[in-house]
């Protein structure tokens, strides 16, 4: 029986995304050639055509892959703090943070994609976007039983919180940030959660 090639023997589709992940960190999506990503995969570019039509379709795949990383990050942390909606919250805020500043070409691609990778979309129009937007809607449900923001919408409250938080992570990743250096904006932007959590303690009411 004749020995597979080498392209049959790796999985380029998850490479790619991978190494293309990888390549974020160091420079700018538009940057990226596929030629780079086919080297760094270990098969030749034409065999990323069998699994990407262009360079856009890769840059959608990776953009979908952030999502549900992100996802898999956030259902891990409702997990290990499961009866205490709270600091579910307040570590899914941190856990947000930590995921911007440690993956932050992945995070511009997913937030500030070049235009041909999405369209019009909202980031949230993908299933892994949108589990994304609903656990955050849950921790804040999960708050509202344990007697915290009474009467607020959750919807609302979730798109407060999110935004809040994005705007911190991009003011720093833009090197905009009202701090010093770059240790101290992280700082401050991690603050910026707590910050927000003592408004939300302030809402608690006796549970009837």
């Amino acid at each position: 029986m004749a020995r597979p090639r080498k392209t049959q023997q790796i999985d380029i589709r998850t490479r790619a995304i991978a190494e293309t992940i990888r390549l974020l960190d160091e420079k700018a999506a538009t940057a990226i050639t596929l030629s780079e990503v086919a080297t760094a995969v270990g098969c030749r570019a034409p065999a990323l055509y069998t699994h990407f039509a262009n360079k856009d379709a890769l840059l959608r795949a990776v953009h979908d892959a952030g999502f549900r990383m992100m996802l898999e990050e956030k259902l891990a942390l409702a997990a290990h703090h499961d009866g205490d909606a709270f600091a579910r919250l307040r570590e899914g805020g941190h856990a947000y943070l930590r995921f911007a500043f440690e993956r932050s070409g992945l995070y511009r691609l997913m937030f500030s994609p070049p235009p041909l990778v999405v369209t019009d979309e909202s980031p949230f129009a993908t299933d892994a976007g949108a589990a994304c937007l609903a656990a955050l809607r849950a921790a804040v449900r999960g708050c509202q039983a344990e007697g915290y923001l009474p009467a607020e919408d959750d919807a609302q409250t979730a798109f407060t919180l999110w935004s809040a938080v994005h705007g911190a992570a991009s003011l720093v990743l833009q090197d905009r940030a009202p701090v010093a250096d770059r240790a101290g904006a992280r700082a401050a932007a991690m603050a910026t959660v707590d910050m927000l959590m003592g408004f939300i303690s302030a809402t608690r009411r006796p549970l009837s």
